[in-house]
């Protein structure tokens, strides 16, 4: 028998005096109690937590569903299709104190028939949408429905966004439950975090684990889902007899590890209520590798029989079953197990403590006793103002600074092969990718930028002057001070076992069977560099008028059809050779189409629209503010046309913006576009195309469009999630198309693995000689470029780069682009992040470069030499180049082009062409000594690097400065000796 408050206006003070053992609520902001008499819809079910006010917005798909007069309500369901009910909530976001609680409390259920790619689900969400009555935007759910694979009745907790993911663990319940059955959604926004507790019949409270959520997602609703059908055999049911949203936990006999943040230590408390006796092993476990076994303080040593202390088991020898950085083990045979008193605390670590701290808070505790009893514990993360550690703050300080980024840019391209997860992180792999590379760069400087800002380095290149002649000659007269080694820094690698992390996204089971896809469409994007381009799927709607989405033929792929939401697209169909949008409801339109798996390469989604008319009136139905009209065109991670998978890599929308007009963006999330707006017009009658791409070497996407006649346009470009791919693809219409004359018409959509737009975007390029090795970034185009990383790697198996020829950008003295940081001082260049870093792991088959605080711009026809950094006699055709463009972001892969560069006449390195390199030469420094051709490269090459622009105003270099130069000592310089 469980206590509860009812009324969120009703007094906190009375004490929960029932059963120690039974769970209390102390304040429900919302419950639902069914206990109004038989044949009442949801809708009409009263809200005892705040009467009168709000209640569920009901599906009409759920029509067949009552309460029953015993005080439930009694899920009977006889469709497939997805039942969404809504409740409007207080917002939960980052100012809420402590956690929401979403609680259902079932008191039985029976599970019959298992239909391939249509299992039932029971669904519960906080979602980010604040409508109360529409939304898919999940950001943690917790769900009871059927694994379609094994049959079995499953408990899992999932959560959707850019930054979340679903908890790992899942719990296989009873087909046919007869005793009531509890489970809770804790949501809490000081962390970030999810978690899922459940407790059935008699049985002790479980906590089936927590998980993170997107951080710009809110708890702004509540949604109730029923999925596919509950009415296979008139005996199948599923009854719910309270739900409620709550300020606690109602479930009170659980364990708990508490995890301090700070310090690394964990302790594990019996928070039951009772002593717990008969211990006899228990696990510790994490997926990310984030235990450190060299500081537990286990029970085997420390707190079992003598000589130990025994307060734990005065009887029993214990052992450790396992050590490693994934699993903590340890238990005992003989005696009577051990015994822990009621709030009795047993700390785990000693030392700097056995959790390796990243923002992976994923531990697991399972703790097991005499008679088959288990109990997995709450793990409660603690410290840190309540907060996980942002990505990027690798010192673990509470904020990201220029100490974070020394720490991140030593792990830079180095091997981070055997390490964990959570070792992984703390050398710089933000990503988990296996990497710290030029996709990590860009998260760590994104985070950077949203702590910080960045110094007005604008300010600072727009005022530095072109150098002037006076400047260079007077470079043969300084003494030149000593240029700066490369520094390679040491990186203490942890090896440990291997693992690799599953994560299941997909929010929904199959809900339209495939009607038998072509074999061809396995092998559609096999060696995905063919020279011969192909249309992979195209639906030209030629269909008979009346015709709906999944019925629409598939030109290039017969079969392969749509998975529509038919009934959320309904008054939608294919008219007079267009597909025509015409819904009037507010719902998530969503349909997907199964495509040939995109990993690497490239592919376009093309949609082609003839036309649309969005409503000028105000009002519901026609423009609503709080419920715009949407057409989105997505590429997925979720693999293959179930409704429900949400996982995007790649997005554009065609939407209202809050003043109802019209727009194309580029979007990944609820929050604001990667780039857009493209301001469009409410009535259009002429074409208009919609092309997305992405780009999986490069991890990014694109988004173009044609206006009518027009040439296509790129919109933009910009980075998507590391590590997701093109597995299907999505196309969405969401709210009310319904208004006076509105339509939105497709007149084609297509996949294609050929660029359809002809629009070949300016890139840098970098040049390699082949016979000197000389290498050199240049921008050929008439675009700027302003660029703070790049990556240059070979794939052969030694590498045919050279890594001893190379003058990186970071070699320059003064600082290439230098700008002044936050280091207290007043000189551009002498702080950490100031200028160019070399990656630390850079070898012969990887160079990398990468600017914390600033960027260098390259204007047209700018150059930067990078020595002779390609081995001569290798592979050109092995080499990749990407940089990464400040102002958007994005990682892009420039152009790698074979060039006759002749000699590198930098002599010194320091990337300038100047009076300095003569002197080298002079003094027979280079190879051969006193080589007519390296003068002659030297004369030709006057002048170039950072300060070409000035020496293009000097005509004749050489006489005016052989006298000058000719008076400096000869030993005042480092030299590099060079193989001409």
């Amino acid at each position: 028998m469980f206590c509860y408050r009812l009324n969120v206006f009703a007094s906190t003070t009375l004490a929960c005096l029932l059963f120690i053992s039974q769970p209390c609520l102390a304040v429900d902001f919302h419950a639902f109690e069914f206990s109004g008499g038989i044949g009442q819809f949801l809708s009409q079910a009263p809200n005892t937590g705040t009467p009168g006010i709000e209640t569920w917005d009901e599906s009409n798909l759920l029509t067949d569903s009552e309460t029953d007069g015993a005080g439930n309500f009694r899920i009977a369901k006889f469709n497939d299709s997805i039942a969404n009910n809504y409740l409007q909530i207080e917002n939960i976001t980052s100012s809420t104190v402590g956690s929401r609680y979403i609680v259902v409390r079932m008191s039985g259920w029976d599970f019959y028939d298992n239909v391939p790619g249509e299992g039932e689900e029971i669904r519960f969400d906080f979602l980010d949408d604040d409508t109360g009555n529409s939304g898919s935007s999940v950001t943690s759910q917790v769900r009871i429905d059927r694994n379609t694979d094994t049959g079995d009745i499953e408990l899992r907790g999932t959560a959707i966004g850019v930054g979340s993911s679903d908890i790992s663990s899942r719990a296989t319940l009873n087909t046919t439950q007869t005793s009531p059955f509890t489970m809770v959604l804790e949501l809490n926004k000081t962390s970030n975090t999810y978690e899922v507790f459940y407790k059935d019949g008699p049985n002790p409270s479980q906590a089936l684990g927590a998980a993170p959520i997107s951080p710009g997602r809110n708890g702004n609703s509540m949604r109730f889902t029923v999925n596919n059908n509950f009415g296979s055999t008139l005996d199948e049911f599923f009854s719910i007899d309270r739900i409620a949203l709550s300020d606690t936990n109602p479930l009170t006999d659980l364990m708990t590890l508490e995890v301090d943040r700070i310090t690394g230590v964990m302790t594990l408390k019996n928070t039951t209520g009772a002593a717990l006796s008969n211990l006899r092993s228990y696990s510790i476990t994490s997926e990310a590798g984030a235990l450190n076994s060299a500081n537990w303080k286990s029970v085997t040593d420390n707190y079992d029989q003598a000589p130990q202390n025994g307060s734990v088991d005065i009887d029993g020898a214990w052992s450790k079953t396992s050590t490693t950085a994934f699993d903590l083990s340890e238990g005992v045979i003989g005696g009577n197990g051990g015994n822990l008193s009621n709030n009795q605390m047993v700390v785990l670590s000693q030392g700097s403590g056995s959790w390796i701290k990243s923002p992976i808070e994923d531990l697991e505790v399972t703790l097991n006793f005499d008679g088959g009893i288990t109990r997995k514990a709450n793990v409660n993360f603690v410290g840190n103002g309540g907060k996980r550690f942002v990505v990027g703050d690798l010192d673990f300080n509470g904020s990201i600074t220029t100490s974070d980024w020394t720490i991140f840019n030593a792990g830079a391209e180095l091997n981070l092969a055997g390490l964990t997860e959570a070792q992984k992180y703390q050398a710089g792999d933000l990503n988990n990718d296996g990497f710290n590379d030029i996709f990590d760069f860009s998260i760590f400087k994104n985070a950077y930028v949203a702590a910080n800002g960045l110094p007005a380095f604008e300010a600072l290149i727009a005022g530095v002057p072109e150098p002037s002649t006076v400047l260079l000659l007077a470079t043969g007269s300084l003494l030149l001070l000593g240029r700066r080694r490369r520094l390679q820094q040491n990186f203490v690698e942890i090896r440990l076992d291997s693992h690799i992390k599953h994560e299941d996204r997909n929010m929904t089971c199959f809900t339209k069977p495939l009607a038998g896809v072509a074999m061809a469409l396995a092998v559609l994007f096999i060696a995905g560099g063919t020279t011969q381009g192909a249309i992979l799927e195209e639906f030209l709607f030629d269909d008979p008028n009346g015709t709906l989405l999944a019925d629409t033929s598939n030109n290039a792929t017969p079969g392969n059809m749509w998975g529509e939401d038919t009934v959320d697209m309904s008054g939608s169909s294919v008219q007079n050779g267009k597909y025509r949008i015409q819904k009037s409801n507010n719902d998530f339109g969503t349909n997907y189409l199964d495509v040939a798996n995109v990993t690497s390469g490239k592919a376009w989604w093309v949609a082609e629209m003839s036309g649309w008319n969005f409503s000028s009136i105000v009002g519901p139905g026609e423009f609503d503010a709080g419920e715009p009209e949407e057409i989105r065109f997505a590429f997925l991670n979720n693999d293959g046309n179930a409704q429900g998978g949400s996982t995007i890599t790649a997005q554009a929308n065609i939407q209202r913006n809050s003043a109802g007009g019209i727009e194309l963006v580029g979007r990944l999330t609820t929050g604001a576009p990667e780039f857009g707006p493209l301001p469009l017009t409410l009535n259009r009658t002429t074409p208009f195309t919609v092309v997305l791409e992405i780009d999986e070497d490069a991890e990014n996407y694109s988004v173009y469009y044609k206006d009518n006649a027009g040439p296509f346009t790129l919109l933009g470009t910009a980075p998507h999630q590391s590590g997701r791919d093109g597995l299907a693809v999505r196309f969405v219409a969401n709210n009310n198309f319904g208004g006076t004359g509105e339509f939105f018409d497709i007149d084609r959509m297509y996949l294609t693995n050929t660029n359809p737009t002809n629009v070949n975007p300016d890139r840098l390029t970098l040049q390699v000689d082949a016979a000197s090795g000389l290498m050199r970034l240049i921008n050929d185009t008439s675009t700027t470029f302003e660029i703070d990383a790049y990556t240059i790697s070979s794939s052969t198996i030694s590498g045919d780069l050279n890594i001893a020829g190379w003058n990186s950008l970071n070699d320059r003295v003064p600082g290439l682009d230098a700008v002044d940081g936050p280091d207290g001082g007043t000189t551009a260049g002498d702080g950490v992040g100031e200028t160019w870093d070399e990656a630390p792991g850079s070898s012969n088959k990887v160079l990398a470069e990468r600017f914390l605080l600033g960027k260098s711009v390259f204007a047209t026809n700018r150059m930067e030499t990078l020595g002779n950094a390609f081995k001569v006699g290798g592979d050109i055709n092995s080499l990749s180049f990407q940089y990464r463009n400040a102002d958007t972001g994005a990682v892009v892969t420039g152009n790698v082009v074979p060039a006759s560069l002749g000699i590198n006449a930098d002599f010194d390195g320091d990337g300038n062409v100047d009076g300095r390199d003569f002197l080298l030469w002079q003094q027979g420094a280079t190879s051969p000594p006193l080589s007519a051709a390296a003068l002659a490269a030297w004369k030709a090459q006057y002048g170039s690097g950072t300060l070409q622009a000035a020496a293009q105003a000097v005509p004749e270099p050489v006489s005016v400065l052989l006298i000058g130069m000719g008076l400096v000592g000869l030993g005042c310089f480092r030299t590099r000796r060079l193989s001409l």
